[in-house]
């Protein structure tokens, strides 16, 4: 039976519907299915936006009055856990980076509480900037925190690591040493010195997913994905590996939807309850068209998850996959209620 005009007409409003929730979705998460960029109005090599704020402590200070070191550039939001483990892990950098490297925090909520109380509970040893204005979190392109940037001593961008992961402070410290000029941007990260010791087979996997990080930060795609492939050779029981592979893999065409499959379901065999894995076998479900197990999987995962939007960003792609629209705008309504929730 043919399609009415008219009917037409609503589909195309739902699915602009979902489109324009997605939209928002990615604008404030800074990130789409396979990006994620902490800065949006700074380049890697551009001379980065100057500024002046006023401290927690009263004084004034100029980004510009730090040339001549690596700066350390965090925006954080107070209250927010991200943030405050974005300061404590600020706080322990390497000791012999200190002599060449400043940083800076710049709280982007000051009049929600007592930014100073904040920063020193969480074990800030460095300026705590006020952008009473939210001037800096505009001039910047900041729309998630906490986002953290590191300059050269020339002024220039270096690169940036977005939201706070447990590999943080080692992408942080690694960036410094670009910076300086004492490490190469595409190097695996060192180890981290601190915590149990581990089998060479995950270190060796752990230095080789770090790499495909990095090659995906610079769009060199097929060069991340040899490098998460490596990972996953050099230790089979490495559940993030697992998982980083098998997105790759479907980012990089749809066509590897089996192997990706059989990577998520692997890191599932390996750690049952892997949010991660789970929304990685609910994409391939989708793609592989089906849409009831694939929300089925999205839904039981964002129950379990504190922090499940992209569980629900995901939930949102498989029902607009679907021609769902309006389950689709529930979706992404829900991930950007949870994103604004979050900071």
């Amino acid at each position: 039976m043919a399609t009415m005009p008219g009917s037409r007409r609503r589909i195309g409003a739902r699915r602009w519907a979902a489109w324009t929730a997605v939209a928002g979705v990615l604008a404030l998460a800074g990130t789409g299915p396979g990006e994620a960029l902490a800065f949006r109005n700074v380049k890697e090599g551009a001379k980065a936006p100057d500024f002046t704020l006023s401290s927690t402590e009263g004084k004034t200070l100029a980004l510009s009055s730090l040339q001549g070191k690596a700066v350390v550039l965090a925006l954080v939001r107070q209250g927010q856990d991200r943030s405050a483990d974005v300061l404590a892990d600020l706080s322990r950098l390497d000791p012999s980076l200190g002599g060449e490297t400043a940083v800076v925090a710049v709280v982007v909520n000051p009049a929600d509480g007592d930014a100073a109380a904040w920063a020193s509970q969480g074990g800030a040893k460095f300026p705590v900037l006020l952008d009473t204005s939210a001037e800096v979190y505009g001039l910047y392109g900041v729309v998630v925190t906490p986002s953290t940037g590191v300059l050269a001593p020339d002024g220039t961008f270096r690169g940036e690591v977005g939201s706070h992961t447990a590999s943080y402070r080692r992408q942080v410290e690694h960036l410094i040493k670009v910076a300086l000029g004492l490490a190469e941007q595409g190097e695996p990260l060192e180890e981290a010195a601190s915590g149990p010791a581990k089998p060479e087979e995950r270190k060796a996997a752990e230095r080789e997913l770090e790499k495909a990080r990095l090659l995906l930060q610079r769009k060199m795609t097929d060069k991340a994905l040899a490098a998460a492939r490596q990972a996953v050779q050099s230790d089979p029981s490495y559940v993030e590996a697992h998982v980083v592979l098998g997105n790759l893999l479907l980012e990089t065409s749809e066509e590897g939807a089996g192997e990706a499959l059989g990577h998520f379901e692997k890191a599932l065999e390996l750690s049952p309850k892997d949010v991660d894995a789970r929304a990685g076998t609910a994409r391939v479900k989708s793609i592989q068209g089906d849409h009831e197990e694939a929300a089925r999987i999205l839904e039981g995962a964002a129950l379990l998850n504190p922090k499940p939007e992209k569980l629900y960003y995901e939930l949102g792609r498989v029902y607009e996959r679907a021609g769902q629209f309006e389950k689709a705008v529930g979706a992404y309504r829900k991930a950007l209620e949870r994103l604004l929730e979050g900071g």
